[in-house]
């Protein structure tokens, strides 16, 4: 890659130094053909067609898939059986190393496996016999355990039975007791209301006497008025009859009264019945819950009793349980620790005859053997070792899929995306292109050159070869082309007709009913405070923008302008100026052209109008053009003091 580069240096100032050749040939012959060689002026069209950018890097080509190859155990090489260029298929033998030591190591093995063998089945039978000497004790410990649960859960059963009968009778008895103390408020209600009839029986008595001494009253004067013949016979009829009525009421009445005594004396011995009952119910409950409660502490005596006796043979068989499990546990130990000991010696064993299998060393993968680094005869170390991964003996690539590894610059490793086309070429087959893709990008990055900020961060990028032609091999330098951009139909024109000076921007916040004044390529001036004007032509209209609306291009010197925000002016005419406007003023790379447009410029020393343009990718050659010009555009290629002119004047304004 360095070598290319060089010779790309090279080339170019050949080709500078040429022109500036030409360039003197020219002024030298300027008294005889001047205006002949001015008016021969040079202009590209622009066109569409192919448009392809690449980045182009050297590596290194090598198999994607490269083993190293190192034996598991170390020892005397006393046979191989591959010369380099071979091709292996995996587990094919590739060489043999002496097993004399590793088969005695083996046998060794083997004896100490039989032995652990034997230790085992002596545990084994220590067990047996353990088991068959506690089985005796234990059942019969158990049969006690569940002959005192049985006279347990027996008294248990019979106790609450005997609880439940006794609490019934005081249930029975509380029952009766609640109907009594019912009856007797029924006999109190009863005997109120006796006396309330009572009560109203005396007042009627009182009542009807009233009423039977007004009729006897009122028939004394009606007699003596019938006598003096003041009323006739029916009205002393009337007041006699009325007179027997009354009689006859107060009579019942009085009765009545006799009567209504009678029952409430009756009322007040039921009562006096019924308090006496209730009294001797009583002490019947009183006596019935005594007798549960002498009951209940009788039961939890003798239940005691029985859990005692229960927790007694429980423990007897817990000891008994307890010391069956350690002693059981002490011939387990005994047999675990002989099958673990059976195990090592297994593991030893299947180890020295993994070493053995060892001895012969197989290929890993299928491949051809690119590099034998051992002869018959040498002793090799293990690969396995803790302290080293011991030394490679061969190595096996597979040729069917080569790679180029290389390095890209950060700078281009954004445009880099898995599976782009490449192209490949190598020194030893000049003007072959092999096709190839990216195949890997690393996720980090690697530095070259000092750790400092003058050294170059790169990435890893793998572009496999497709087909994987025989001829290509493992080691060969080669130069990669990755086709980052590639279309057919794009819009471009040569890199050598386009301006890219560093432009000053304005970003001015334009009213949206002033921003119809301005159109795109208007030449106009910006006036600043002190009133120093500055020549430029609209870039950008952005009306959906409130700030930063309208961007201008500043041409020619721009000393006086400072970076940043400010307030202007803007001079569309000597009779229509913007004032009090606010900016932003920055600097950055722009693109123009001469565009050629038919009509004779006002400077006929300038060829062309310069109009701004936009581009998108770039290649070696071209630029893409997304803007500012369309396809049959004819524009001037500057000239050399053209070109460095605007450098100059960037050079000025820094100065």
């Amino acid at each position: 890659m360095k070598n290319h580069k060089k010779w790309v240096i090279i080339g170019v100032v050949a080709v500078v130094v040429i022109a500036i050749g030409a360039i003197g040939a020219t002024r030298m012959n300027f008294g005889f053909g001047q205006d002949k060689k001015e008016s021969e002026t040079k202009q590209e069209v622009v066109r569409r067609g192919e448009f392809v950018v690449r980045v182009r890097e050297s590596g290194n080509l090598r198999s994607f898939i490269e083993v190293d190859v190192r034996s598991n155990v170390e020892g005397e090489i006393v046979k191989i059986h591959v010369e380099e260029g071979a091709k292996v298929e995996i587990d094919q033998p590739l060489l043999r190393i002496d097993e004399k030591q590793i088969l005695e190591q083996k046998k060794q093995a083997e004896a100490n496996l039989n032995a652990r063998k034997a230790e085992l089945e002596r545990a084994q039978l220590r067990i047996t016999i353990t088991e068959k000497q506690q089985e005796s004790s234990l059942a019969q410990s158990q049969n006690s355990v569940l002959k005192a649960q049985a006279t347990l859960d027996s008294f248990v059963a019979n106790t609450q039975q005997r609880i439940t009968e006794a609490e019934t009778l005081v249930a029975t008895t509380q029952n009766s007791l609640d109907q009594d103390n019912i009856a007797l408020k029924q006999a109190e209600i009863a005997l109120g209301q006796a006396k309330l009839t009572l009560e109203r029986s005396q007042t009627n008595v009182e009542s009807a006497k009233i009423s039977f001494e007004t009729a006897e009253a009122e028939h004394k004067r009606n007699k003596e008025l019938h006598d003096k013949q003041l009323i006739s016979e029916k009205a002393l009829e009337d007041s006699q009859r009325q007179l027997i009525v009354s009689k006859s009421q107060y009579d019942s009445a009085i009765k009545e009264v006799e009567s209504q005594k009678e029952t409430i004396k009756s009322q007040d011995e039921n009562l006096n019945a019924r308090k006496t009952a209730i009294e001797s119910r009583k002490s019947t409950l009183a006596l019935n819950k005594k007798n549960v409660e002498t009951l209940k502490k009788s039961l939890e005596a003798q239940q005691k009793q029985y859990e005692a006796e229960l927790e007694d043979a429980q423990t007897r068989l817990q000891q008994i349980q307890e010391t069956t499990e350690e002693e059981k546990e002490l011939t387990v130990h005994s047999k675990v620790s002989a099958e673990a000991s059976l195990l090592q010696a297994q593991s030893q064993l299947d180890s020295q005859e993994e070493r053995y299998d060892w001895t012969t060393v197989r290929a890993p993968m299928a491949g051809t053997i690119t590099q034998i680094i051992v002869e018959e005869g040498e002793i090799i170390t293990s690969g396995r070792s803790a302290f080293s991964r011991g030394e490679a003996i061969m190595r096996i690539a597979d040729l069917d899929q080569m790679i180029v590894r290389t390095q890209i610059n950060q700078v281009e490793i954004g445009k880099i995306k898995p599976d782009q086309r490449a192209e490949i070429t190598v020194d030893s087959y000049p003007g072959r292109v092999f096709p190839g893709r990216v195949s890997e990008i690393s996720p980090s990055a690697t530095r070259r050159g000092p750790q400092n900020q003058s050294s170059v961060i790169t990435f890893e990028v793998d572009v496999e070869v497709i087909g994987s032609p025989p001829e290509l091999l493992p080691g060969m330098s080669a130069d990669v082309d990755i086709i980052v951009f590639e279309e057919s139909d794009v819009l471009q024109l040569p890199i050598p007709a386009v301006l890219s000076p560093e432009i000053f921007t304005v970003k001015a916040n334009i009213n949206s009913t002033d921003l119809g004044q301005f159109q795109e390529g208007q030449h106009l001036k910006i006036r600043n405070l002190i009133g120093k004007e500055f020549a430029g032509q609209v870039g950008k209209i952005d009306p959906e923008k409130a700030r930063g609306n309208l961007e201008i291009l500043l041409e020619g010197n721009q000393k006086g302008l400072r970076k940043g925000p400010i307030e202007i002016s803007i001079v569309i005419s000597d009779q229509n100026v913007l004032p009090d406007i606010e900016a932003e003023v920055s600097s950055e790379r722009q693109y123009f052209v001469k565009l050629d447009t038919g009509k004779p410029n006002k400077n006929k020393a300038e060829k062309g109008v310069k109009t701004h343009i936009t581009i998108g990718q770039r290649n070696n050659t071209h630029f893409q053009i997304t803007g500012g010009l369309k396809e049959g555009d004819h524009v001037f290629v500057p000239s050399m003091q053209e070109l460095t002119k605007g450098q100059k004047e960037s050079e000025n304004e820094d100065n």
